[in-house]
């Protein structure tokens, strides 16, 4: 990247603003002398200036700006070249007399500022370079927090930005304002323990504001809008900015887990409810029916008893026929859970 500024500017174009011609022809010698390839703009009004940014904005890499033009002049032509915010470093040109001025316009847009009186062509070479990398070094910096901006509010996790005392949500993405169906101006106005239930408010706090950062071994119940409660795992990490400590929070939706959760304990306690049937009950009748069989092979000429087991059989059979009824009938309602 810096291989690749430094050819940009060797081949550079900078707009002149300045409607003194002597002052400008100077400028231009001191540009001309110190950069290879260099394509001076010069306008003389703040009216011509804008009409040509409008239209080459993406051509200009640097704007030398004379604080007294006919058509304007001080901090309102610094401020109306702001507006139009054409992201091109700035750097005022100005006399003794107006240096407080000069400094005045580096709170409100301009990169830098040079008294006409003391430029030459190395001072007039490191501004414009020093003003160059300053300028791609914010445009990085705005990337990188456009990219992070993104991050938090493309996630497919409900996720908040919260000042780490008060808990006060500072930020909400897209998917905290779906999937709780609060607008970002109602999250801007709430504390992320409204979300809570009564009973859980002073835990969940007490976790947040606690040096133990983990929560993630702890269920909490959510409140959406409509007042469907959820049971959501929270995670989340503590972060310093220059404004003060913040928290990045998220939430992730545990209610059909849990419910799955209850149906595969219930679906167990079914299944050790039928193994003991089958391992107990079938064999009570299973051995009544066996040892009859064994009477009646030991004592096969014995007719007046035989009607007697005989009977004493069928009681059995019918009994473990029940008990095998019941046992489809909890295999049924264990497949419908």
């Amino acid at each position: 990247m810096i291989r690749q500024l430094e050819n940009y500017i060797e081949k550079l174009t900078v707009l002149v603003i300045e409607d003194n011609q002597g002052d400008f022809i100077l400028i231009e010698d001191y540009l001309l002398e110190k950069f290879k390839q260099i394509n001076i703009i010069h306008k003389t009004n703040y009216e011509s200036s804008i009409k040509y940014l409008k239209s080459r904005e993406k051509e200009v890499a640097v704007i030398l700006l004379d604080l007294h033009l006919p058509d304007m002049q001080g901090v309102n032509l610094i401020k109306k070249l702001s507006d139009h915010n054409f992201h091109i470093p700035t750097i005022v040109l100005t006399g003794y007399s107006d240096l407080k001025l000069a400094k005045q316009s580096l709170q409100i847009g301009a990169y830098d500022y040079l008294i006409k009186d003391e430029i030459n062509p190395i001072v007039l070479h490191k501004t414009i370079v020093f003003a160059l990398k300053r300028s791609e070094f914010i445009h990085q910096i705005e990337a990188e927090k456009d990219n992070y901006e993104n991050l938090f509010n493309f996630s497919p996790q409900p996720t908040w930005l919260l000042e780490a005392q008060s808990l006060k949500v500072l930020n909400a993405n897209i998917a905290a304002q779906t999937t709780y169906g609060i607008s970002i101006d109602d999250f801007l106005n709430m504390s992320f323990t409204q979300l809570h239930t009564v009973e859980e408010k002073q835990r969940i706090k007490n976790k947040f504001l606690s040096k133990e950062r983990d929560v993630n071994d702890e269920h909490f119940t959510h409140l959406l809008s409509d007042g469907t409660e959820i049971k959501v795992d929270v995670y989340f990490q503590e972060i310093k900015t220059h404004s003060g400590n913040r928290l990045i929070v998220q939430s992730n939706d545990v209610s059909e887990t849990l419910k799955r959760i209850d149906t595969i304990e219930f679906q167990n306690a079914t299944l050790k409810e039928i193994a003991w049937t089958q391992s107990h009950v079938v064999r009570a009748p299973l051995s009544r029916i066996l040892g009859i069989i064994n009477l009646i092979e030991e004592e096969p000429e014995n007719f007046d008893e035989l009607s007697f087991w005989l009977k004493q059989l069928k009681n059995s059979t019918n009994e473990m026929d029940e008990i095998v009824k019941k046992i489809v009938d909890e295999t049924n309602r264990f497949d419908h859970k």
